[in-house]
């Protein structure tokens, strides 16, 4: 076992490429972050992170950055094996912080002696009061429901208890990861942390009963992430479901006083509407069925035209339709321009998850990549390539600086074309009566959605 202490220290090295990666991650990959219930995390202590897992590292690196008040050592995360397969990533995880999990249905049953290691070494942190992140689910999965807990994480916060002789007292801090969507760039994520859970009660009762305690608390720590986050537990109709939060949710939050801009505001409004739809279900409302059938349809009408359901409230008119057509004109040349700057960011990224099967891999990375081998990469090339052809230390200091605002540029013209798009297809179909059916079928939908009692 490594000298924990040791292992812990946080060298300036550290301290300036954790800055490095809050700027990245905060700034020019995300649109926004948001933490709540930061209050909660105790300054010191043992404490063990359970989050559920919706996204890969992403769920990681979001929220070991939310962590602010901790004494100054590593956090400790523990993630997939597979992650540390090429052994230059493999290095830079260690050193940041991450451990890996073997699990059967990725390494095989043989791999899993091999957690061993990093369970004892997850234990000697909390033990010198240190912070661990672990996921119960095992796996993330690309929808927002809660999946299995594995005690896992209960037998490792337990035997550090007993190494201890049950004399000191250990926390578990449940947490959430929440995304406005899972994969690009300029998205939200939500972080948000619940009460802290002492397992000391605990103790005398895994001494004689260890799976009873293991239940108990796992219950306890279960009910609350399941009341942090968005948990969809209805999922026969889930696709139906989650078009409606993120159609005619929008409508409903600002109803019921919650801002859809928002994404902590956004997540409290969407609990309320479908813990009411699933009011109605467990009710026996017949009506909830023909609802759910209506946003199936009108979800797969949609989806084929590949028009906007905002678009419907709000119709595009022809002539801000054609204004930020000649926008996209007059700014092409910059945004091609950003584009050949961020061309080794952006290229190599797509390329290897063209690869990758497991489309919710594709944000990690995306993120990943970028942070630690593209970007970085691009920005010493720009610096250098441009001193050299212009002999301006001024003019390439320059460039440098521009290069995350470049980076962020394509982001929004990409996202700004994509609507631009789709309001083009929605006028050009409205014309042609093509949206009178799904328009028909919207509004019918909409009124049986407000009528619910």
């Amino acid at each position: 076992m490594r000298d924990v202490a040791k292992s812990t220290r946080l060298g300036i090295g550290y301290r300036l490429f954790r800055t490095y990666v809050r700027l990245y991650h905060n700034y020019v990959y995300y649109r926004k972050t948001y933490t709540t219930g930061a209050e909660n995390i105790p300054d010191e202590g043992a404490l063990l992170i359970v989050s559920n897992h919706q996204n890969s590292l992403n769920d990681a690196l979001g929220l070991t950055l939310a962590i602010k008040n901790r004494k100054k050592q590593k956090i400790r995360s523990i993630a997939r094996a597979d992650a540390f397969d090429y052994p230059v990533f493999g290095s830079i995880f260690r050193w940041v912080g991450l451990l890996p999990a073997f699990r059967m249905e990725y390494q095989g049953v043989d791999s899993l002696t091999h957690n061993t290691y990093t369970f004892g070494e997850a234990g000697e942190m909390l033990l010198h009061d240190g912070t661990v992140i672990i996921y119960p689910e095992a796996g993330h999965q690309d929808k927002r429901w809660l999946g299995k807990f594995s005690y896992g994480y209960l037998i490792l916060l337990f035997q550090a208890a007993e190494k201890c002789n049950f004399e000191k007292e250990l926390f578990i801090l449940p947490s959430c990861n929440h995304y406005s969507h899972y994969l690009g760039r300029k998205e939200d994520i939500l972080i948000k942390f619940g009460k802290p859970i002492s397992i000391a009660p605990y103790y005398e009762l895994y001494k004689t009963r260890p799976r009873t305690a293991c239940r108990r608390v796992n219950e306890l720590v279960r009910q609350q992430i399941n009341d942090l986050m968005l948990n969809i537990t209805d999922t026969d109709n889930y696709a139906a479901i989650d078009y409606l939060r993120n159609t005619y949710g929008k409508k409903y939050a600002g109803q019921h006083g919650y801002s859809p801009a928002l994404l902590p505001e956004k997540l409290l409004a969407d609990r309320q509407f479908i813990a009411r739809l699933n009011d109605l279900k467990a009710a026996g409302n017949t009506a909830i069925q023909s609802i759910y059938e209506d946003a199936k349809t009108l979800a797969e009408i949609t989806g084929r035209l590949r028009i906007n359901d905002d678009h419907f409230d709000k119709c595009p008119s022809c002539w801000k339709t054609a204004s930020a057509g000649m926008a996209f004109l007059l700014l092409a040349p910059v945004f091609l321009f950003a584009w050949l700057s961020n061309a080794l960011v952006i290229i190599p990224t797509k390329l290897i998850n063209r690869r990758i099967k497991d489309h919710m891999l594709h944000g990690t990375i995306d993120l990943i990549l970028g942070v630690l081998v593209t970007f970085p990469l691009t920005c010493i090339l720009a610096f250098v390539l441009t001193w050299i052809f212009t002999k301006s230390l001024i003019l390439a200091a320059g460039y440098l600086v521009c290069l995350p605002f470049l980076s962020i540029f394509v982001t929004y013209y990409e996202k700004a074309w994509k609507r631009w798009t789709e309001a083009i297809r929605f006028i050009r179909l409205s014309r042609r009566g093509k949206l009178d059916e799904p328009e028909t079928l919207r509004r019918q939908l909409h009124e049986k959605l407000r009528g619910m009692r």
